[in-house]
């Protein structure tokens, strides 16, 4: 047997949690009360880690621990095994199951991407045992990244591209998405063949909070016309949002998926203008590689990519 992985076998899943728990208590002590075991032994778990790696993974000080730069990367792919085993564990105590597939995705994805994709699973079979987290691309794809999660359905841009780990996910382009402009139905603008940016800003608004794509794309509307973005209400729901518009005056920005399904239960109007165009975003699945080959997964990924030319 190689050394290295001779080295490897003689690592237990203590050893592993020891660099996570250091990380989080910020010194040697806490990670020890937090395993139940005496300082001691704890230092000779992270000599016994810090030999397997062959690199120095924490830094002692009087003000406790912190973790290097190399066992912060050491780290990043630690996370990822703790929870592979997490749900191996799961999947072994429910054997007559199958696993449980965690899809992430952002709220327009069910309006009707999700929704016809379940459906189709359902006609062929079974939509299996999914967890579905919806969230911002940029929380989702942190929880991917980190194995909490085995396939997202988000945003794709150069910023959420570069955050991507090569080689670790599978993206796959679903479509593209662009941002409306909206109003319930009974709103004055409603009923305007064109609006400006100006007119707009004279309205009561209702936005995610800031750090969301579209309170992005609410703010370039208004400083691509050198237009101060009017003051907003908050809300974090989608639906909600919509929701409120149509008993108000309040507008929004939403993507089109959303704003058409409203628009066909004569909920909200999208409204026109020359400046109101934001631009397109594509939506994509990412995929954990190491899940690809389980038959839960394969559907879904079938479902989902079944209308991409």
């Amino acid at each position: 047997m190689p050394a290295a992985v001779y080295r490897i076998d003689r690592l237990r899943l203590r050893h592993l949690r020891l660099l996570q728990l250091v990380d989080r208590h910020g010194s040697l002590g806490g990670a020890a009360r937090a395993l139940g075991l005496s300082q001691p032994a704890v230092t000779l778990l992270l000599h016994e880690l810090e030999t397997v790696f062959a690199s120095r993974l924490v830094e002692r000080g009087p003000r406790g621990a912190r973790i290097t730069v190399a066992g912060q990367h050491a780290l990043e792919r630690i996370a990822i095994a703790l929870a592979s085993v997490e749900r191996a564990m799961e999947a072994a105590q429910a054997p007559a199951a199958e696993p449980i597939v965690r899809l992430g995705c952002v709220q327009v994805a069910g309006v009707d991407l999700l929704p016809t994709a379940l459906a189709r699973m359902e006609k062929h079979g079974a939509t299996g045992h999914l967890q579905i987290r919806e969230g911002r691309t940029q929380d989702l794809v942190t929880a991917l990244c980190a194995g909490q999660l085995d396939c997202v359905i988000g945003w794709m841009d150069e910023a959420i591209a570069e955050r991507l780990p090569a080689g670790q996910l599978d993206v796959a382009p679903l479509g593209y998405g662009a941002m409306h402009v909206v109003a319930g139905r009974t709103h004055p603008l409603a009923r305007r063949r064109s609006v400006t940016v100006q007119e707009l800003a004279d309205w009561p608004w209702i936005v995610p909070p800031s750090g969301s794509r579209t309170h992005a794309a609410f703010r370039r509307l208004f400083l691509g016309a050198s237009v101060l973005p009017p003051v907003t209400i908050e809300c974090a729901s989608l639906h909600s949002t919509l929701h409120l518009i149509t008993r108000t005056r309040l507008l929004t920005v939403t993507p089109d998926a959303a704003a058409d399904a409203y628009a066909r239960r004569g909920m909200i109007v999208t409204l026109k203008g020359a400046s109101l165009a934001l631009g397109r975003n594509r939506l994509a699945l990412m995929t954990r590689r190491e899940v690809l080959a389980l038959p839960s997964v394969i559907r879904l990924r079938r479902a989902l990519l079944a209308d991409t030319p």
